[in-house]
């Protein structure tokens, strides 16, 4: 008989240990935990006001957790020293729903964002990936040049 895989057997991408979150006297997450696999793909759905958007502020450390543990890639975010932060950080990619895109900046643009703050890379390069990457998800070509609002 085969051994049912466990959370412990593969790597995990992020784990949530009884996080809890507030504002003033206003619980928004209480006691959450949560794992979700590398590779694995996971929505969150629900309505207004019910704690979405909190919960992934609060992973990505834009929001104060009054408690609990957020691990990234098997490993304590708080208790890493500013460079193993940096790695992590530059491995993890997130868009909100509305605001996700800087308005004033062209589609590639926004694509090179990343690029340019933490790779040395020459412009030639860069405009080559953003072609790469919006083939990968099935956008053409001309799409690069336009704005969000254009989209």
């Amino acid at each position: 008989m085969a051994k049912r895989k466990t959370d412990t057997d593969s790597e995990l991408a992020l784990s949530i240990t009884d996080l809890c979150l507030a504002f003033d006297e206003k619980r928004i997450l209480e006691n959450l935990s949560l794992n979700v696999k590398s590779h694995e793909i996971l929505g969150f759905v629900g309505g207004s006001g019910t704690g979405k958007s909190v919960l992934m502020r609060a992973v990505l450390r834009l929001l104060p957790r009054q408690a609990g543990q957020v691990s990234l890639f098997g490993k304590d975010y708080d208790a890493l020293d500013p460079a193993e932060q940096l790695e992590i950080d530059k491995a993890i990619g997130v868009l909100f729903q509305h605001g996700a895109l800087f308005s004033s900046l062209t589609v590639k643009e926004n694509i090179q964002v990343p690029m340019r703050e933490y790779l040395d890379l020459s412009q030639k390069l860069m405009d080559e990936l953003v072609s790469l990457k919006l083939a990968m998800v099935g956008l053409p070509p001309d799409v690069a040049n336009q704005y969000p609002s254009e989209l």
